[in-house]
């Protein structure tokens, strides 16, 4: 189920950690609210709380984890499913953002 999230293009280091990825993403989410005039209040931590990050069905719940270590390279794809092991997280659903790196 997609609920009108668009595929996002965002880029990090090759160096990059999880968290790196989770502010990218939060930084062009938020750049795209601004270009449309949209001023939702988006609560990343409910965000997080209840998505998570996975590559290859792999997910990356450890912030301080070198993407690298999870096989994630330049374009590599990243998803948003439920984290299913947060009671709150009862639906099936996926975002998806493709990686730049960028050194």
């Amino acid at each position: 189920m997609n609920r009108g999230l668009p595929q996002l293009d965002v880029a990090v280091m090759s160096s990059a950690t999880v968290k790196d990825l989770k502010l990218a993403i939060k930084k062009k989410v938020i750049e795209l609210e601004q270009s449309k005039m949209c001023h939702r209040h988006i609560s990343w931590r409910h965000v997080w709380a209840n998505f998570c990050l996975a590559h290859h069905n792999e997910k990356l719940l450890d912030d301080d984890a070198a993407l690298h270590d999870f096989g994630v390279r330049n374009n590599s794809q990243i998803h948003m499913p439920m984290n299913y092991g947060n009671p709150s997280s009862r639906e099936n659903t996926a975002r998806h953002a493709r990686l730049s790196s960028m050194g």
